[in-house]
């Protein structure tokens, strides 16, 4: 494994930052953002191609690319929230963010599966693994046996029933 280049540690930094007090980003989730803006970067980099251009602009739009996908989808999450009230009289702009840093576990522990996991996996966050085993013809105990193996990508990215019961289960 090769070590990553200071400057694009500090250019995500940097973007962190920038979306930190705006679009519905608090101080708590600097250390996340900085990790999803690094992780999308190492993501692509083998992607990059030197004749089409220099390494630091490939890695300013990769970045500021992410951080677009970030705001977009904070506001989506906040354009979906209620109309602002919550158990503890909160504001709509604070259940936005509620967990924010466990749903990027997830998406991460989502987008590492193989795709065939990762299908099932969607199709049992809209179904039962009975009507799964009917839309795919495989048995049910397949079915079951690939929930087994969705679950422990998800232990090994750490996030657990006990990591969600804590979270209280909000997504």
């Amino acid at each position: 494994m090769t070590a990553v280049d200071p400057f694009v540690i500090q250019q995500a930094e940097i973007r962190a930052s920038r979306l930190i007090g705006s679009h519905g980003f608090t101080r708590d989730d600097w250390d996340d953002l900085r990790q999803d803006l690094l992780l999308d970067y190492l993501e692509r980099l083998p992607q990059f191609d030197r004749d089409r251009g220099d390494l630091r602009g490939f890695m300013f739009g990769v970045v500021r690319h992410r951080a677009a996908q970030l705001v977009n989808r904070q506001r989506r999450r906040v354009q979906s929230a209620p109309d602002g009230s919550t158990e503890s009289g909160g504001s709509r702009h604070r259940l936005a963010v509620v967990n924010y840093d466990l749903r990027l576990d997830v998406e991460a522990a989502l987008s590492r599966l193989p795709e065939h996991l990762r299908t099932i996996a969607q199709m049992l966050s809209e179904r039962t693994p009975r009507e799964v085993s009917r839309a795919t013809g495989k048995s049910r105990s397949r079915v079951y046996q690939m929930i087994g193996e969705i679950r422990a990508a998800f232990v090994d990215a750490g996030v657990t029933p006990e990591v969600l019961r804590q979270s209280g289960g909000a997504w």
